[in-house]
C-alpha cells in the first residue's frame, strides 16, 4: 500500500506540476513576457511531466495494468512494478526537458552515492530476502558466468564495436549539429575533469559498469525489454539532454541488451561497458 501509495503521490505531484508550468508560461507567453525560445523550452518541460503524471495515474487502474501486460512481460497489480513504471515515466520526462549546461564535476563520494544506492535497489526490486533467497535474487539479476565461453571473444571484440559506432555517430553529430556537440563534449569534459588519472579512470569505468548493467540489462530488462531498458538507460544520462549523445548512449544500450539476452548473464555486458568507458576515457587523456 505504500509503495502504491508513493507511487500515485509522484505521479499526481507530476501532473499538477506539469500543469503548472505549462499553464503558466503559455499565460507568460500570451502577454508577452516571454520569448519564443524560453516559451518553448518552458514547455519542453511542462508537457513530459504532465504525460509523464497523466501515465502515472492512469496505470493504477487495474485493466491498464492487464493491456500492457500482454505487450510487456509486467505483473499487473505488483506495486513494485508501478513505482518502477512511474520512476521510468518521470526520468523520461526529465531527460526530455533538460538542457545541455555544464554542473559541478562529479567527485567519487558524489559518484558512489548514486551508484550504491541503485545497486541496493536492484536487489530490493527483485525481492532479497522477501521473494527471493540471495542466491536466487543474484541469479535473477543475470549476476552469473555465462555458461559458454564464447560470449568472453564476443564481449571483448564489443569494445572495439561501440568505439566504432560511437566515433560514427560522433562524425554525424559534428556535421549536422556541432554546436550541441561542442556543448556536450565542454560539459562531459568539466563533468569527469576530477578523473583525469589512469586509476580514475578504471574506477569510474568498472563501477559505470556494475551499477548499471544489474540495475538496466540485469533488473529492468527482462521486464522491459531490449527497448525500453535503453530508453531508459539513456534516459539516465541527463547530462547529454536530448542530443547525439543520448542517441550514442541509447544504440550502445541496445547492444548491451542483445548480449544480455544471447549470454544469459550480464557479465558479458559488464565487460564490454567497462572496457568501452575505460577506453573512451584513455582516449581522452591521450588526446589532451
Amino acid at each position: 500500500m505504500l509503495t502504491l501509495i508513493v507511487g500515485g503521490g509522484l505521479s499526481a505531484i507530476a501532473l499538477l506540476a506539469g500543469l503548472l508550468v505549462s499553464v503558466n508560461n503559455a499565460v507568460q507567453y500570451a502577454v508577452g513576457g516571454l520569448r519564443p525560445e524560453e516559451f518553448r523550452t518552458n514547455e519542453l518541460v511542462g508537457i513530459p511531466l504532465t504525460i509523464a503524471g497523466a501515465v502515472g495515474l492512469l496505470y493504477l487502474w487495474p485493466p491498464v495494468q492487464r493491456a500492457i501486460a500482454r505487450v510487456i512481460p509486467l505483473r499487473p497489480g505488483s506495486p513494485v512494478m508501478y513505482l518502477t513504471v512511474v520512476l521510468g515515466l518521470l526520468l523520461i520526462s526529465q531527460q526530455v526537458g533538460a538542457q545541455v549546461q555544464p554542473g559541478p564535476p562529479l567527485t567519487f563520494g558524489d559518484l558512489l552515492a548514486q551508484d550504491v544506492p541503485l545497486l541496493i535497489l536492484c536487489f530490493v526490486g527483485v525481492g532479497i530476502f522477501v521473494r527471493r533467497s540471495p542466491r536466487t535474487a543474484t541469479e535473477r539479476l543475470g549476476l552469473a558466468f555465462p555458461h559458454q565461453k564464447r560470449w568472453w571473444p564476443v564481449a571483448v571484440l564489443g569494445i572495439g564495436v561501440f568505439i566504432a559506432v560511437a566515433f560514427a555517430i560522433e562524425a554525424v553529430a559534428n556535421v549536422v549539429s556541432p554546436s550541441q556537440q561542442k556543448q556536450v563534449s565542454d560539459v562531459t569534459t568539466v563533468l569527469f575533469s576530477h578523473f583525469n588519472n589512469p586509476a580514475a579512470i578504471i574506477f569510474l569505468g568498472v563501477l559505470a559498469a556494475v551499477v548499471e548493467e544489474t540495475l538496466f540489462r540485469g533488473a529492468l530488462l527482462p521486464r522491459f525489454g531490449i527497448v525500453i531498458s535503453s530508453i531508459l538507460f539513456a534516459a539516465l544520462h541527463t547530462q547529454y539532454a536530448v542530443s547525439f549523445a543520448t542517441l550514442e548512449v541509447f544504440t550502445l544500450g541496445l547492444g548491451l541488451g542483445w548480449l544480455r539476452v544471447r549470454a544469459a548473464s550480464v557479465v558479458p555486458g559488464m565487460v564490454t561497458h567497462a572496457g568501452y568507458d575505460i577506453a573512451v576515457g584513455f582516449l581522452s587523456l591521450i588526446a589532451k
